[in-house]
């Protein structure tokens, strides 16, 4: 027959659901802090290209100007 006063010892279980816990929170962080760098860096470069766009457009926007000389020949054809 068991001792009822003999307690048995769970120190092992606790102190490997205490490390096993650690363990996840700091993969948890890790993983965070990861994706959190990740998306400053695509912020910045977001930000950095941001009128990226307008310079292509700069070009169309110019108009070919002609001298009186030439609007002879533009008109005849």
């Amino acid at each position: 027959m068991k001792n009822p006063f003999i307690k048995e010892s769970n120190n092992g279980g606790l102190i490997a659901g205490i490390i096993m816990g650690a363990a996840a929170a700091g993969t948890g962080i890790y993983f965070y802090l990861k994706k959190r760098k990740a998306l400053a860096e695509a912020a910045a470069y977001a930000k950095e290209h941001a009128n990226d766009y307008l310079q292509d457009k700069v070009h169309a926007i110019k108009k070919h100007k002609t001298d009186l000389h030439e609007l002879h020949s533009i008109a005849a054809n």
